[in-house]
């Protein structure tokens, strides 16, 4: 066996599959549903808090499954510490794009914010390229990265001059960089280890660094606890930062980053859609205009057979 598990080839990335387009628009819609659902609880907790607790309920989620799947805790390399090493290492890098991301996010517009962290599938490409065996960017590849771009910026570009601070646009992108430096460690390093321990492994870590983080803001961070407080902890908790988190791991064993991640220029689209359906927001025409360029983007980047 090699010092590390080699990168398997993904086993239908010839191009798009049922299960590469039913599985991320899953992921694209219950993550961008996170937005609206946070910023309703936003009046109760602040975001140190609702990430402890979220983190907290995405432990007891993936134990439970684990414990009723019967699946043991075992590793793949032939020193266990090393696994653990790289465990902890994928572990620290999500908590730390975190970090960068709610710190930016409180110093920018939201909209200026989304447009900048979704520039996390450009990053994945460009690292794909440079550290995963067989992945390049081709001409039709990088027209539909730029063509739901154009899709994502155009959602926003009515807001965009709301503005922000440099340092916090700064932390967006560090914050996106990180995502896809995740995400590519994630799948050098850790391709043959169970993802559901890996997801785990995260929020044993990101529960007591935001738990000790909160003791830094008023009230714990806490200053109400209602319904909309108690559904954003289970749906980010469960469903988003736990279940979700697992079967993205699932997908990055099987198919190649960059296509995985163009979707994801769709989940602010569905977080305007998202914040009209459950917090009133209006919806305008760059909606419309920003998913038909998304939309055409996406079909660019997946339909591509190599």
């Amino acid at each position: 066996m090699n010092s590390h598990p080699a990168s398997p080839k993904p086993s239908a990335d010839g191009g798009m599959t049922l299960e590469l387009v039913l599985g991320s628009l899953l992921l694209t819609t219950v993550w961008g549903m996170a937005q609206p659902v946070i910023k309703g609880a936003y009046a109760g907790v602040t975001p140190y808090a609702m990430i402890w607790m979220r983190c907290c309920a995405g432990v007891l989620t993936l134990t439970l499954y684990r414990l009723l799947m019967r699946i043991p805790e075992s590793v793949t390399y032939h020193d266990p510490w090393r696994e653990k090493g790289h465990r902890i290492l994928n572990a620290c890098m999500h908590n730390a794009y975190v970090w960068f991301l709610y710190q930016g996010m409180f110093g920018t517009a939201a909209a200026r914010a989304s447009v900048l962290l979704y520039t996390q599938p450009v990053w994945v490409m460009l690292l794909s390229a440079l550290f995963l065996t067989g992945e390049r960017i081709t001409l039709v590849r990088a027209l539909g990265f730029a063509t739901a771009m154009a899709g994502t910026v155009t959602v926003f570009s009515n807001s965009l001059e709301a503005g922000g601070s440099m340092q916090a646009d700064f932390f967006i992108l560090i914050a996106a960089a990180g995502w896809a430096t995740q995400s590519i460690h994630y799948r050098r390093y850790l391709s043959n280890s169970d993802v559901t321990s890996i997801a785990r492994w995260s929020m044993l870590i990101g529960a007591p660094t935001y738990f000790l983080l909160s003791f830094s803001q008023p009230d714990f961070g806490i200053t109400h606890i209602g319904g909309p407080q108690i559904f954003a902890v289970i749906y980010m908790g469960v469903i988003a930062s736990a279940l979700l988190l697992a079967y993205w791991g699932h997908l990055l064993l099987r198919y190649s980053p960059a296509k995985i991640s163009v979707f994801f220029f769709m989940t602010p689209i569905v977080g305007v859609v998202g914040s009209a359906l459950y917090l009133g927001e209006q919806l305008g025409w760059h909606l419309l205009v920003g998913a038909a360029l998304t939309a055409t983007g996406v079909w660019l980047v997946t339909g591509e057979r190599r």
